[in-house]
């Protein structure tokens, strides 16, 4: 496969404006068919280290305790790039890499992957919402399908410029989501989107497709209208290295990048306590660097 040439104008004034970019394939035929494998090869073993999320159920739980019959859920499989050195090479691969710095403006770290067989089909929000960075921005997507996005299927869609409206403020002053205070945001968000005539694109990519959007794009899927299409794909998310200092992260260098080294999702009370013990000592960390 011949290499991606480098971000141009056009593609630097693109992204200002709506916020993503849509590469088509961007990854090779190799490539795709390994993330596949992977994700196939991981529901085969079902790994006690690996958590899910059922969507329609809003159930979180290891990857173990998930039955044959529930995988026509609608399912997240999340991190898989914390067990597969594999994949941290081809999502930290130099020409990713290379992007996502002139994006960012500084050097991006790999942070969270998610598989999904499925479309979501979630309403629309913002990444930042929930994986909100120390600095305003310095969040970055990559998705990449695994297979032809079919109509019915619940392709992507999402708000090309809605990451130029202002963040929205919780009353904790903070612009993390508050659960109770969601509806709220909605309206705002609404208001904003009527106000600026902003209109929704749905992308019914190809095979091997690269997509990237900004932290604070509105984003999520249309409804699945023919449950037996799959939308096999995945996602990764990326933080500065700026960001992840200041926070003490523990990263690991693979490919031509970084990633962060952490324990899986939570998904009990034990895995709760274990993950608070570690971003407790990830704050001293930063605290000490500091």
């Amino acid at each position: 496969m011949d290499p991606q040439p480098d971000l141009g104008s056009a593609d630097f004034e693109k992204w200002t404006r709506d916020g993503y970019l849509h590469f088509p394939g961007f990854f090779s035929d190799p490539e795709v068919a390994f993330a596949d494998r992977l994700l196939e090869e991981t529901w085969r073993l079902r790994p006690g280290n690996v958590t899910v999320d059922d969507v329609e159920t809003g159930r979180r739980c290891r990857m173990s305790r998930i039955e044959e019959r529930d995988r026509s859920h609608r399912i997240k499989v999340s991190d898989l790039y914390l067990i597969s050195e594999k994949l941290r090479g081809l999502l930290l691969s130099e020409r990713i890499v290379s992007f996502l710095s002139s994006l960012l403006s500084c050097e991006p770290v790999l942070c969270n992957t998610l598989h999904l067989e499925r479309s979501s089909a979630q309403d629309y929000h913002s990444d930042s919402l929930f994986m909100t960075p120390a600095t305003p921005g310095k969040l970055i997507a990559a998705w990449m399908a695994l297979e032809d996005v079919r109509h019915g299927s619940g392709p992507l869609r999402l708000y090309p410029g809605s990451h130029r409206i202002a963040a929205f403020r919780f009353s904790n002053g903070l612009h993390h989501a508050v659960e109770g205070e969601m509806p709220n945001w909605a309206a705002y968000m609404q208001k904003e989107i009527d106000s600026r005539g902003l209109q929704s694109r749905s992308l019914l990519t190809a095979k091997g497709a690269l997509v990237l959007w900004h932290a604070d794009v509105l984003h999520g899927a249309e409804p699945i209208a023919d449950p037996a299409l799959t939308r096999r794909s995945l996602v990764a998310h990326y933080f500065s290295l700026e960001d992840c200092r200041r926070r003490g992260y523990r990263l690991a260098r693979a490919g031509s990048g970084r990633w962060v080294r952490r324990r899986p999702q939570p998904v009990d009370t034990l895995t709760r306590l274990l993950c608070a013990a570690a971003r407790r000592l990830e704050s001293l960390r930063a605290g000490v660097a500091r």
